[in-house]
């Protein structure tokens, strides 16, 4: 059951569970309460590759920054 459709916090850190051909994404978002209190909240997202990748890629779009590049075999072994 959904309390609240839209509910806004700010990210405080995020865990990735590998399920094989799926993943399970646990973002930990902190919430201010009417009080002045804060209260931590999970989410479990379950994601299949693809869509992870497509997230992935929409995130860095987003906040301007490049993609890692991949590294040959070469380049790992002397440092390049």
């Amino acid at each position: 059951m959904i309390e609240d459709p839209l509910s806004v916090g700010a990210l405080v850190g995020w865990k990735a569970d590998d399920l094989g051909k799926r993943m399970v994404l646990r973002l930990q978002t902190m919430h201010g309460q009417d009080d002045g209190t804060k209260e931590l909240a999970e989410r479990a997202v379950l994601l299949d590759r693809n869509q992870a990748v497509v997230l992935a890629n929409f995130l860095y779009e987003m906040t301007g920054q490049s993609k890692p590049q991949r590294r040959s075999v070469l380049q790992s072994l002397f440092g390049t």
